[in-house]
């Protein structure tokens, strides 16, 4: 019982040793990677953002009259067959319908020379040397629409993963300090005809919170004092599907494509992001964190329809 005890207890360590390693590795990953694209990436979101917040104004005061499920479901069929299309003008079709007849051949000579050991070790070679080539092929045009899609997305993310404050709605407020000091600078909340501060400021841990009631509809500018620098955050109040910047955060390009809205902060403020807790979208299908999974099904349902269409492989 004891040597059995151990093995568990040793497996176990184990695991947890390839899981830190591989945590440890993505995280060096990442950085390597930013490291890179940050000094391309950050500047190009601050112009592409303000782009995409205006095309996406456009596009769903189009679909407002819509309910919003519908919004949803034309928005994910349209961006499945761009996509598809894109998919079609960006990659190497030809290689790609040849590999996938190469990889269909080598299965089909395991199925019938399985009993020929030599014959079937060079079928399962060849097959996977196809597979790879399939996945190199398939890099090019993930790069390239990489980044278009995910603006996409964070755009959808905006009106589908939180709502606006109701009038008389409280909500949380949190602003984080970047500051070495155990003290933190005088941070003040500026009060407005908008909204109440019920309670707050509470510090700690680098952080101030507030306890906000909303008054007024519309969109509105909290701004916070901070040791003599003045930092705006937006505040949504309203009923329909108002888009909402839930986070103002620094100019980093994975927080900028986040919350693509509000101007980043600069980054040599003492504010690293202001955050609203506003509530998430009630909805089995286009609510919070359901609308992603609704999107990605409805879209890749649309590609795959269209595909003979567009006479596209993948």
């Amino acid at each position: 019982m004891s040597t059995i005890n151990w093995l568990l207890l040793s497996g176990g360590d184990a695991a947890l040793w390839l899981l830190d390693c591989a945590l440890d590795m993505f995280l060096w990953l990442f950085a390597t990677v930013d490291v890179v694209l940050a000094p391309v990436l950050t500047p190009l979101l601050g112009v592409l953002n303000p782009i995409a917040t205006f095309l996406g104004d456009a596009v769903y005061a189009v679909l407002d009259p819509a309910p919003v499920w519908v919004g949803l479901a034309v928005i994910s069929v349209v961006a499945g067959v761009v996509m598809l299309f894109a998919f079609k003008v960006t990659s190497n079709q030809k290689a790609i319908a040849k590999t996938k007849d190469s990889i269909k051949a080598n299965l089909l000579a395991l199925k019938l020379y399985r009993d020929e050991l030599h014959v079937t070790f060079i079928a399962q070679w060849r097959l996977l040397k196809s597979i790879l080539k399939l996945q190199w092929y398939m890099l090019k045009p993930v790069i390239i629409l990489g980044l278009p899609m995910l603006i996409g997305i964070a755009q959808m993310g905006i009106r589908y993963q939180w709502r606006a404050l109701k009038p008389n709605e409280a909500a949380q407020i949190k602003l984080v300090v970047d500051s070495q000091e155990e003290v933190l600078p005088p941070i003040e909340l500026q009060a407005g005809d908008a909204f109440e501060v019920e309670a707050g400021p509470v510090p700690g841990g680098g952080e101030v919170w507030w306890l906000i009631r909303a008054t007024e509809p519309g969109k509105h500018s909290l701004t916070f004092l901070v040791g003599g620098e003045t930092v705006e955050k937006q505040l949504v109040v309203g009923e329909g599907l108002d888009r909402v910047s839930a986070e103002r955060v620094r100019d980093r390009w994975p927080l900028q494509l986040l919350h693509p809205v509000e101007r980043p902060i600069p980054s040599d403020s003492l504010v690293a992001s202001i955050e609203v807790f506003y509530p998430g979208r009630e909805s089995w299908f286009h609510g919070a964190d359901y609308w992603i999974l609704s999107f990605f099904v409805i879209s890749m349902l649309a590609a795959l329809v269209f595909a003979p269409v567009f006479k596209v492989r993948f």
